[in-house]
């Protein structure tokens, strides 16, 4: 369901941020968890079964978002509004994050020092260079 607003229902959003009456959410792509119906015998500890609600927690706080809510049915039809980001935005907001700042270590292309430091690779926070990180290997020295 869609309102004029472009706002759907947190059951139909899809996983990520989302905004709902000024707070910032996020969806997962999992569901909520609830206490299994009981059975006969009782167990002897609760069990726990995925429903069909969405799972969905503040950005701000981390606890799990319910919107004013107090049951799974009504917070998932809540109308929220899914947050978008395209490749662009993402792209931009990493520009200033700065997680590697050394001597030494010099862009070829620009001739900056401000790394995004990955796994396998790290690219030139100026320009975007990426270079490969050496391995071990390469650091041994050898007679």
């Amino acid at each position: 369901m869609t309102d004029p607003l472009g706002r759907v229902t947190l059951a139909d959003c899809p996983p990520g941020p989302f905004l709902f009456d000024g707070t910032l959410g996020f969806k997962t792509e999992y569901r909520a968890m609830v206490q299994a119906p009981w059975t006969n015998p009782a167990p002897t500890e609760p069990h726990y079964l995925t429903s069909r609600w969405p799972d969905a927690y503040c950005m701000a706080t981390g606890e799990a978002f319910w919107g004013g809510t107090t049951r799974h049915r009504d917070r998932a039809a809540l109308l929220v509004l899914p947050i978008v980001l395209s490749d662009d935005a993402v792209r931009s907001a990493r520009v200033g994050v700065m997680l590697y700042r050394g001597p030494g270590t010099i862009c070829p292309t620009c001739f900056g020092a401000a790394w995004l430091v990955g796994r396998r690779s790290a690219q030139c926070g100026g320009c975007g260079t990426a270079l490969d990180l050496a391995t071990p290997q390469a650091a041994e020295v050898r007679p």
